[in-house]
Formats: C-alpha cells, structure tokens, sequence
C-alpha cells in the first residue's frame, strides 16, 4: 500500500479519530485499519482502496447542512432532467437548504415519495427528511428519531445515484470528483 502524506486537517468536522464515526456508519464502513487515524487521514487511505466506502465515511463526517449542500451540488450537476416529480424533489431539497424547517423536511419527504427513493432527488430528499427531527407524524407529540447511521446512509446513497447519472462507464471520474468536493467541503473554515 501507498503511504499517504498527512491530510490537511478538517476543521468541518468535529470527530479527532476515525474509529468515533463507527458507530454513525451502521457497519457500512470498514474502519477497523483506520480507526486511529484522523478522519481526514482515514478518509484519504478509504479513497485510496475503496472510493465507496470512502463516500460513506465522508457522508457520516460532515455536519448534516454542509453534507446537504455537497448533495444539491452533486444533483445540479446530474444530466439535465425534465421528469417533474424529480424537479420538484431537487427543489424540495433547496427549499429546505434555504430554510431548514421542520415543515420543509416534511416536504421534502414527501417530494421524495413522489419522485421514488430509488432516484438520486428522491433519495436525496430522504437524506433532508433523516436529517433530524422526528420520524412520526408531525401531530404525534412522542418524537421517534432516527436511527443514528440512516442519514449518512441515505446521503451516501444519493450521492452515490447523483454520480452514477445513468453512466456506468462514467462513475468512477465522478464519484472521485465528488469526494474531492466533499474533502474541500470537510477542510473549509466556513
């Protein structure tokens, strides 16, 4: 294996070792080798060997808004669509960017719905409805949260259907485009 330089560090993240995200990840994440490290430093050895498990990592090390943004930046760049309910979701997950309310997430759940979670907007928008908050019905007064890892999980997902655009051949340059961002994102002071 390659010995990596030391990553820049990421002042987005709060984490100081790899092995504290494990938990987040749901077991998506093989972090044993790197438990120790910095997630910047883990992050830049999972790109190295495996670009997915890398992007969930990265999805479980963000703040919840900025790994949102990454997402809406990644569905922008999506081959242009002219499908509504897809264009409804990828507003739904900028009006909640913009505003991010209990009711727009609501709404973006059910944009979500509409455009199917096995598209990149809807899945997208369940990342926005998992972000925090409750999973009941907005009347029910007992809160039901999320399990821990089920927004990572979901953001992993869409950006992972954002890059795959309907391009196999093409996913590999863009999912490492897209890591990039996002270790652009995790090592911005703002």
């Amino acid at each position: 294996m390659t010995t990596l330089a030391a990553s820049r560090p990421w002042p987005r993240v709060k984490w100081t070792k790899a092995g504290q995200i494990a938990a987040l990840t749901g077991g998506s994440v093989d972090l044993d080798a790197v438990a120790e490290l910095s997630p910047a430093d883990a992050f830049a050895r999972l790109r190295e060997t495996d670009p997915v498990q890398a992007l969930n990592f990265i999805a479980h090390c963000l703040p919840r808004l900025d790994a949102v943004r990454w997402l809406a930046a990644g569905l922008g760049a999506m081959t242009p669509t002219s499908v509504a309910r897809r264009l409804a979701a990828r507003k739904a997950v900028n009006r909640w960017l913009a505003e991010p309310s209990d009711a727009n997430r609501r709404l973006a759940f059910q944009a979500g719905e509409n455009a199917g979670f096995d598209t990149a907007e809807g899945c997208a928008c369940l990342a926005v409805f998992l972000s925090g908050g409750s999973l009941a019905p907005a009347t029910q007064e007992q809160a039901v949260p999320a399990p821990p890892a089920a927004f990572g999980q979901a953001l992993a997902g869409a950006v992972l259907l954002a890059m795959l655009d309907n391009d196999p051949p093409g996913l590999a340059g863009r999912l490492s485009a897209a890591l990039a961002q996002a270790e652009q994102v995790a090592a911005s002071a703002s």
